[in-house]
């Protein structure tokens, strides 16, 4: 019977954890560059996470851009895929560099739409 080949999560869950002096600090994007090669994918997703700033952000604009996700039409979103079309969005704009707003036929001023080719 032959084994399916193990997937790159797999790979690094049974890697077992990274020992460090504790006297030392830890760089996580050091150690995810220093292995790029032997995880690309999770290394690209760490250094998108990890590289994003700690910032606050007013309440305010957090809860308007809800507005732009849930509509009469999506108010029956589980959170989690609120979530997601949410990091979605921001991944796609950042990748394609959209960061304008524009005027849409009612008059409000919207993202720019991107749309993500699933599958």
């Amino acid at each position: 019977m032959v084994q399916p080949e193990k997937s790159e999560l797999d790979v690094y869950l049974e890697e077992g954890c990274h020992r460090h002096n504790p006297n030392d600090a830890f760089d996580a994007l050091g150690w995810w560059k220093l292995n790029t090669y032997k995880f690309p994918v999770l290394s690209t997703l760490a250094r998108d996470i990890l590289a994003i700033p700690i910032t606050t952000v007013a309440s305010e604009a957090t809860f308007s851009a809800g507005g732009r996700v849930i509509n009469k039409y999506r108010a029956s979103l589980a959170p989690a895929t609120v979530e997601m079309l949410m990091c979605g969005g921001d991944w796609c704009r950042k990748r394609h560099g959209v960061t304008k707003k524009t005027k849409v036929e009612d008059g409000r001023n919207e993202d720019t739409e991107c749309r993500l080719k699933l599958g």
